[in-house]
């Protein structure tokens, strides 16, 4: 009797053990997938939930939202998601992804969820849609996001609450950080490759007389190129900005025929770059373009 009561005490502690052991697998198999679309939104999302919930970005490092189109793994990567964030206008091929794939995902839309002004697109759209180049506006969306996430896995919700509000002191100060930078340059012309940067120069001060694409992808016309290099030689714009996503070419073309300086801006980043250093290398690029002398 007692060599049984024994080994049944190891038996049941084995089962003990085994037990704990699958609750730490099922626990990791149940950790929450949150799915954006930009990179932008990816790491502050991250920033947000920490390790605490996995988050996986949709559109591939380099490539342009408003030219991308989505392959049969970016549809597999929405299975088990428990939120899709995108930003709405520019990328809502994520928005018939989630149709298509995870119907019953919560979705959250940015430019629908965030109270702000619009600006109008330069193709007449009632909403210029790049409003993550702001970071005033980012900071407004963090407690969304916080909230959104809570509803997914409230008990998570305190560790999101405290992890947003680091965040939202970090853009505060960065932004501040990145004003004084641009302070000088207030009123300054701005020209870059495409209708992106909108919120970033009316937050900024920043003049933006002309963009060198009115589509993106959409190579511009002759005569709005000579168009262009008026408004340039006009305004005394001293540089023009290519994007890293889209094929520099016409800006090269505009910066030779209006005789001014070509620098590259990258509105969206990529892998292992924070959204913070994101806007401060963009930042660093625009003063030291337009600082230069003509």
């Amino acid at each position: 009797m007692r060599t049984r009561s024994r080994y049944g005490g190891r038996s049941r502690r084995r089962l003990a053990l085994v037990a704990a052991l699958l609750g730490v697998l099922a626990s990791a198999q149940a950790e929450p997938v949150v799915v954006a679309s930009l990179h932008p939104y990816a790491d502050l999302l991250r920033q947000i939930v920490g390790d605490r919930a996995s988050v996986v970005q949709l559109l591939p490092s380099g490539a342009s939202p408003h030219t991308f189109d989505p392959t049969p793994s970016q549809a597999r990567a929405l299975a088990g998601a428990s939120l899709v964030v995108m930003n709405g206008g520019i990328d809502d091929w994520a928005r018939r992804l989630v149709a298509a794939a995870a119907p019953a995902t919560p979705l959250f839309v940015v430019t629908e969820r965030l109270s702000y002004t619009p600006i109008q697109g330069s193709d007449g759209a009632a909403g210029n849609p790049h409003v993550w180049l702001d970071p005033s506006l980012m900071a407004a969306a963090v407690p969304l996001w916080v909230s959104a996430l809570t509803q997914v896995d409230p008990a998570d919700g305190q560790l999101f609450r405290h992890n947003g509000e680091r965040l939202v002191a970090s853009l505060r100060a960065l932004d501040t950080a990145l004003a004084a930078e641009l302070a000088p340059l207030a009123g300054a012309p701005f020209v870059p490759f495409h209708d992106a940067w909108p919120y970033f120069a009316r937050h900024f001060h920043l003049d933006l007389v002309a963009s060198i694409e009115p589509s993106p992808g959409r190579e511009p016309s002759p005569r709005y190129v000579a168009e262009a290099v008026a408004t340039i030689r006009a305004t005394g714009a001293r540089a023009v900005f290519a994007e890293r996503q889209l094929d520099p070419r016409p800006a090269q073309v505009v910066a030779e025929a209006a005789g001014v300086s070509l620098a590259t801006l990258d509105p969206l980043g990529g892998a292992g770059e924070s959204y913070q250093q994101l806007l401060e290398a963009n930042v660093a690029t625009i003063v030291k373009a337009l600082s230069a002398p003509r």
